[in-house]
Parts: structure tokens; sequence; C-alpha cells
């Protein structure tokens, strides 16, 4: 029955007790932000004890001696991370353009090579080689003046005084010069016919 009550009780104070933002889960301890550590160095550097800087920011004392020890926030360093492509790398390299960078065949053909890894590790794999294989410029295509031109026709809806209608444009672009010449006709009748 004892054992019962314990359990109860227990159980109504955890719902009672309130909710801790920013913390994972109940009695979690938060990191130390960077602002903090600076504050704190620069405390015991004015000659403050570690007692009185533990106390004042609510932290232990061998906290704040571990950061006057280090002298203030250093920058971490990325640790290297294995992955299950690493093998297959020069293989994927040479074989992307093959297949246009096609992410879903080159993740069938690495699971034929014995890759155990899943499609999405090949898509991110795949996304900087097919960014790098992108041109940047395009050769512009040059003619002699009188060579060439570009026709190009279209229809629009404009406003002329309270009504809207269709109006037919053309527009033609020389390919030397890249002068343009351009007509709108409301009228969707040809001349003649």
């Amino acid at each position: 029955m004892d054992e019962e009550r314990r359990e109860d009780a227990a159980a109504s104070a955890a719902r009672d007790r309130p909710a801790r933002s920013g913390q994972p889960w109940p009695g979690a301890e938060t990191m130390v932000g960077e602002t903090v550590v600076e504050q704190l160095v620069q405390a015991l550097a004015r000659g403050e004890s570690v007692s009185a800087v533990a106390r004042a920011y609510g932290l232990d004392r061998k906290t704040v001696r571990d950061w006057r020890a280090r002298g203030g926030p250093q920058p971490r360093t990325a640790r290297a991370v294995a992955s299950r492509l690493d093998p297959h790398r020069a293989w994927l390299a040479a074989r992307a353009p093959e297949v246009g960078f096609n992410a879903a065949v080159l993740h069938r053909e690495l699971l034929e090579r014995g890759f155990t890894g899943s499609p999405v590790i090949v898509r991110r794999a795949v996304a900087p080689l097919r960014q790098a294989a992108t041109p940047r410029a395009t050769v512009r295509f040059e003619t002699g003046p009188g060579e060439q031109a570009q026709v190009d026709f279209g229809q629009v809806r404009v406003w002329i005084g309270e009504q809207r209608v269709a109006a037919q444009i053309f527009v033609m672009t020389l390919g030397y010069s890249r002068r343009c010449f351009a007509i709108a006709s409301l009228g969707g009748h040809r001349g003649g016919q």
C-alpha cells in the first residue's frame, strides 16, 4: 500500500513540475554561452575570486576554473567523419557525368558494387559534382550582319480606355546588332485572308 502511494506521489509531482524550456530533459544542464564565458574571464582578470564568479553566474567552481585555464571560448575544430561512400568516391566522380549525374542510377549501381548506404548519401555526394560540371559562362553565337534574326509572336491583354482588349505582338531581333523591331496589332485577323 505504501509503495503505491509513493508511486502516485512521484507521478503527480512529475505532472506538477513546471516544464524547463531550453533543456532537453528534466535536470539537464544548459551550456555556458560564449558571452557568459567572456564575462566571467573578464571578472577573473579584474581580480574577483573563483567562488564569487561562480556564485554570480550560477556555475560550479570547477567550471569557472576550467574556463580561467582556457582563457576564454575556443573555436571548435571540425572532426573528420568517415562515410560509407568514401571507398566509392573515385568511381562516383568518374561515373556521375556518364549517367547525367542521376543519383538514383548511381545508387543502384553502387548497391551492385557492395555499397550499403541510402540514396540520400548518394544525392548529397552528387550535388557538388553536378554543380562543378555545370558551365558558368555561355559562348554567344555570333553571326555576320544580315545573316540571322529571331522572330517572336505573342498575345497580351492591355487596357485601352475603359476596355481590356487582346493585342497581337510581333518582335524581330537582329542577330548581329541585337536591334529590335516590335509592333502590336489589335486585330487577330491577317490582312487579305
